[in-house]
């Protein structure tokens, strides 16, 4: 993969544009349960809100953010989804080579190219679990680690500790997908970020509690690290809406053990039915979605992703993530029927 090409899932739009159809879909991760009925209250009751500029310093929410692990507010720095913020860090320490670890979410490789940094990358062995093995000699400043990682779901690394000892400058941590696991607590690294100025950990209300049309995003680092950030950042980055959705929904604490319940449920019921499909073999995951390699001959990624877009489905084709080809794809775990869907669909098709 020569030229690096960054797409991504949810792209639904563009499907309505070719194919002139509603779709089902699976390609991006998020919550299925969509938002708790008293956030889309709130908001609704809060419209004339849009008339005001949203508050600069977005306190309310940094203090609520700050309550919910719990942390100091002044460790915590939020921003238009953790895609702002990575491109924020890479702006503000500019390093000159970074370590990526693959098959992984392609922005960390692109925004290293947008500084010019020299890439170095590590492959995630598929016969090994694709877990995170160290690094052998310090020969970057910089390691993204993603964690769980996507495309392939699984946590890449268990022992904190381990982290800290990693001989590297400094180690950004994407959590996007931890809120899934019902005892992320004891892999987060929220809490050595805020103390140690080698960590930085990126956590995003994207994917689990759907606020992705909103782009909301929070980081957590050591306080020299963030008031750095500041002096970088744009002002009004968050606005109105996303500022009261991301306060009030980690209120829903009902809202956020339905969620993992309801997710690991539905995610063993997909990787069983995947499973008894001739030609497809699904990974193990702790997240909302699977990893999946195409095993039958003359089928490959794209191929399916059209067939199944004729039957009102829409999968991640996954040949543009470094390391995989056109024999993986990734698919959401949504609600049942829609699941019972795609099921459907793939034997037809498969």
């Amino acid at each position: 993969m020569g030229n690096l090409i960054c797409e991504h899932g949810g792209n639904i739009y563009e499907v309505k544009r070719r194919y002139k159809r509603e779709v089902i879909d699976f390609s991006a991760n998020i919550n299925p349960l969509g938002l708790p009925p008293k956030i889309k209250s709130r908001l609704w009751k809060n419209f004339q809100n849009i008339l005001h500029y949203p508050d600069i310093k977005a306190e309310s929410l940094i203090k609520r953010i700050a309550k919910y692990w719990p942390i100091k507010e002044e460790n915590i720095l939020v921003g238009n989804g953790s895609i702002d913020l990575l491109y924020l860090l890479i702006y503000t320490f500019k390093p000159r080579k970074v370590c990526i670890p693959f098959p992984t979410f392609s922005e960390y490789e692109r925004t290293a190219r947008c500084v010019e940094a020299k890439v170095n990358f590590l492959k995630l062995e598929e016969d090994k679990g694709f877990k995170f093995q160290g690094l052998k000699s310090m020969d970057a400043e910089v390691l993204f680690l993603c964690n769980p990682n996507n495309p392939t779901g699984n946590l890449i690394f268990e022992e904190r500790e381990f982290i800290e000892k990693l001989p590297i400058e400094l180690v950004i941590i994407d959590e996007a997908f931890m809120d899934f696991l019902p005892d992320e607590k004891k892999y987060t690294l929220i809490w050595k970020a805020q103390k140690s100025k080698k960590i930085i950990v990126l956590r995003t209300f994207t994917k689990f509690f759907a606020l992705a049309g909103l782009r909301l995003g929070y980081l957590v680092a050591q306080k020299d690290t963030i008031d750095e950030l500041k002096k970088r950042q744009v002002p009004w980055c968050v606005n109105s809406f996303a500022q009261l959705a991301g306060e009030s929904i980690l209120d829903e604490k009902e809202y956020i053990e339905k969620t993992r319940q309801f997710i690991e449920r539905e995610r063993r019921f997909l990787f069983t039915e995947l499973t008894k499909i001739e030609g497809l073999k699904p990974y193990p995951s702790v997240t909302n979605f699977l990893l999946v390699k195409i095993e039958k001959k003359k089928l490959t990624s794209s191929l399916l992703k059209r067939k199944l877009i004729q039957e009102g489905i829409l999968i991640r084709d996954c040949s543009n993530f470094r390391g995989l080809n056109n024999k993986f794809i990734r698919t959401a775990v949504r609600r049942h029927r829609e699941n019972l869907k795609l099921i459907e669909a793939l034997k037809k098709v498969v």
